[in-house]
């Protein structure tokens, strides 16, 4: 195999390698290294073959204008002697072969062909006829092979330069975001200017949804005769925060269920207004009521993986996600929604983080799925770089901002100000979500006399949780603590050996400690791209589901089942698409919660029925 045939082959493997495997920042410079080396020795290949067949076709035509008697100048009687002499110095090579020995070469190799040679004596016009049209056919193969080439890596420059190639300036985006008993927040990003409107009301049984841009005119009817009511005009959002804005809808009822249309106040010519979209969402019952909740979790997101070709690049988790959405109260998302430095890090600024928000919140999906549906986060190391452990150093700021215009303002409010930690909860549910990147330290180390220092969390927002702990320890049936990377050690290989909470053994140990001692407490985390539900040595049990559309390691990883007091319930390692579904009912038995976790995955069943549930029955907690 020559260099050629090397650069090509790693070419192609390279470019399969960042499109449909695992989009890698190293598979991708070394793509952008082999495809100009493989391009030029195939361009240098085909030129110098299509040389070579020109030569040959010319020698054809001249010997056999040679061979039809010296280019038809000679005479007839002329063409009849050479034809004889022709035709009796081909006899006396004949019969000189037949009678005599085989003339050697000097190396041994016969000079003669055999007098047994089935073979026919091909003449020279033949001869390069036949290598004529093996050079044409090989030629053509090798331009196909060319065109592949080109096509495979204009495919990964799409796919890698997309945020760039489309901006997704003028994009808008309505979605609501944290939605309590009686209020609703609501996210809000729109470029064109003008003043915006917010009309909301109940919504009857017979409501049908169209949630297309409309402009608004006296036909627009949603199916009742329920009045509109005013949330109030507000100025548009600017430049400063890439037009995004969150705004609160007030004083609503508990449990029930509301629309809401944006409304840009520019009139046109066939109306005073213009409608931009509308939401829906369903109001949190009374805090500490007996309820039934349905909410997704799962983590990891990267717009068109794997990679098709499209004019406008989908997540293809999310799709799966509206064969469900229509009854799913909320979605936890843990971490990963852009991912800035994967397969290129386009820099530090906030604009560089603000495009790939926009790319995801672009996607088809994504804006059928988050009208309807609450998504609260949490940031992981991807919003910023991968393994993210320096606090508050540069790019945080930035990569923060972008985050807080995006995700993190439409959350709960902070724990603290300016922080991004959060606790709510949702009848008698609690829910606890953890920064675990701002406030970490560096990870512990064998022989390291300042391990016990060593911090996921921080001193001010451990605390914060412990005294959560206290306050709902017999108050919220079940609770649920979110964690960007999850807490079993079962992941041991050497990033997740520094990178989650296994890097992290003497906060986690603190922590398991106290939740020993509370009542139906789980833990949610996503990150590794595989799926574990594992018992904890304190007794708690943790779903740690992604990705929900990312690569994944159908063969390579380390998980280790039921080690250091773990007990490993469950573990799935394939699949692009894999999210958590949890119906968590404290109705029917107020005293002993159901809790019962569904794993989809889109190539089982697609996505349409659990690939694996698992039910959990409480214990008393008053």
């Amino acid at each position: 195999m020559n260099v050629g045939s090397v650069a090509t082959v790693l070419h192609l493997l390279l470019s399969t390698f960042v499109l449909w495997i695992v989009p890698s920042q190293y598979a991708f410079f070394a793509d952008l290294v082999a495809f100009p080396i493989s391009l030029f020795i195939s361009l240098r290949e085909i030129i110098a073959r299509w040389c070579l067949a020109n030569t040959k076709d010319n020698a054809r035509q001249y010997t056999q204008q040679s061979a039809s008697g010296l280019d038809c100048n000679m005479s007839d009687e002329s063409c009849a002697k050479s034809s004889a002499v022709q035709a009796e110095t081909k006899f006396d090579t004949r019969q000189r072969v037949k009678n005599s020995k085989k003339p050697l070469s000097e190396t041994g190799v016969s000079t003669l062909p055999d007098e047994n040679d089935s073979a026919q004596i091909v003449t020279l016009p033949g001869i390069l006829d036949r290598q004529g049209k093996d050079t044409n056919k090989s030629i053509l193969g090798r331009v196909l092979l060319l065109a592949v080439q080109i096509l495979m890596f204009a495919m990964v420059l799409d796919f890698v330069y997309r945020p760039l190639i489309a901006s997704n300036d003028s994009l808008v985006i309505f979605r609501p975001g944290y939605v309590s008993h009686d209020t609703a927040k609501l996210h809000i990003r729109y470029p064109d200017g003008g003043q915006l409107e917010l009309r909301y009301r109940k919504m009857a049984s017979s409501d049908v949804i169209h949630h297309l841009n409309t402009e608004d005119s006296a036909d627009i009817n949603l199916g009742n005769n329920m009045p509109w009511e005013s949330a109030g005009e507000f100025v548009p959002p600017t430049n400063e925060t890439d037009f995004t804005t969150t705004t609160t809808i007030l004083n609503l009822q508990p449990s029930t269920k509301y629309v809401v249309e944006l409304h840009s106040q520019q009139p046109t010519l066939r109306a005073k207004s213009v409608r931009l979209g509308s939401v829906e969402f369903k109001t949190a019952p009374l805090p500490h009521t007996p309820t039934r909740l349905r909410f997704g979790s799962g983590s990891c997101i990267k717009p068109n993986f794997p990679y098709r070709l499209s004019w406008t690049p989908d997540i293809y988790g999310f799709r799966s996600m509206l064969d469900h959405s229509d009854d799913m109260d909320m979605f936890m998302f843990m971490g990963d929604f852009i991912y800035a430095d994967v397969p290129l890090y386009f820099g530090p600024d906030a604009e560089d983080y603000r495009r790939l928000y926009r790319q995801v919140y672009a996607a088809p999906s994504s804006q059928r799925l988050l009208r309807k549906v609450s998504m609260l986060h949490v940031y992981d190391d991807h919003e910023i770089k991968n393994n993210w452990h320096d606090q508050d150093k540069s790019p945080m700021d930035n990569a923060l901002t972008a985050y807080n215009e995006y995700n993190g303002l439409a959350n709960p409010s902070g724990a603290l100000s300016g922080a991004a930690y959060y606790n709510f909860t949702y009848g008698n549910i609690a829910f606890y979500a953890w920064d675990t990147r701002r406030y970490r330290t560096l990870w512990e180390s064998v022989g390291d006399e300042k391990n016990q220092q060593r911090s996921m969390l921080g001193v001010e927002q451990k605390q914060h949780f412990v005294q959560w702990l206290h306050d709902v320890n017999h108050t919220a049936a079940v609770k649920f603590v979110i964690s960007s990377v999850p807490l079993t050690r079962g992941w041991s290989n050497f990033d997740a050996s520094q990178d989650t909470w296994r890097g992290y053994p003497s906060e986690r140990a603190e922590i398991l400690n106290l939740t020993q001692h509370v009542p139906n407490l789980f833990y949610l985390s996503g990150d590794r791209h595989e799926m574990a539900a594992v018992e904890l040595p304190s007794g708690n049990i943790e779903f740690s589901t992604s990705p929900v559309s990312q690569f994944t390691f159908p063969v390579v990883g380390k998980f280790k089942k039921d080690i250091d007091g773990e007990h490993t319930i469950h573990f799935h390692r394939s699949g692009h698409v894999k999210y958590g579904v949890l119906d968590v009912d404290t109705e029917s038995d107020p005293s002993i919660p159901r809790i019962t976790y569904s794993l989809y995955m889109a190539d089982v069943h697609k996505g349409k029925q659990p690939a694996w549930v698992y039910e959990v029955k409480g214990v008393p907690w008053r």
